[in-house]
């Protein structure tokens, strides 16, 4: 196997530039005593992953639940990509300062009727990797 096609451990610093650069990902928690996952647009926020979320019987109450947190870039064709995950403890933003930043439009969710909660993941663990482009 040709080193070049290996997957590179991503550090701290690698992870967040990447998590710059994209405004979706995956969010994993656990429903029902099983593993869930929903599609939300985020934003960085303090060192923090940001969410604006609707509340819905089927997303549980997520303040203070440790969670999952799932941001890639994948090139099928190419065969190259990265991801990102981040685990931490989420925490309902109800600090009247925070809410009216993350109440900007640039934070707004896109999905509609939704965003009436505001959710921040800390960021304890961290970790990525990257698949290089193939040689050729």
């Amino acid at each position: 196997m040709d080193p070049r096609n290996e997957l590179h451990t991503l550090d701290f610093k690698e992870c967040f530039e990447l998590l710059r650069t994209q405004s979706v990902g995956r969010l994993v928690f656990t429903e029902r005593a099983l593993p869930a996952i929903r599609l939300v647009n985020y934003s960085l926020f303090n060192g923090e992953i940001a969410l604006r979320i609707g509340r819905s019987p089927r997303l549980p109450r997520l303040d203070r639940a440790v969670v999952a947190f799932e941001v890639d870039n994948i090139d099928s064709t190419a065969h190259s990509g990265w991801s990102v995950v981040v685990i931490g403890k989420a925490r309902q933003v109800v600090d009247i300062d925070e809410l009216v930043m993350l109440c900007d439009p640039a934070h707004r969710p896109w999905a509609s009727g939704g965003g009436d909660q505001v959710l921040c993941i800390d960021t304890e663990q961290v970790t990525g990797q990257r698949l290089p482009l193939a040689p050729g």
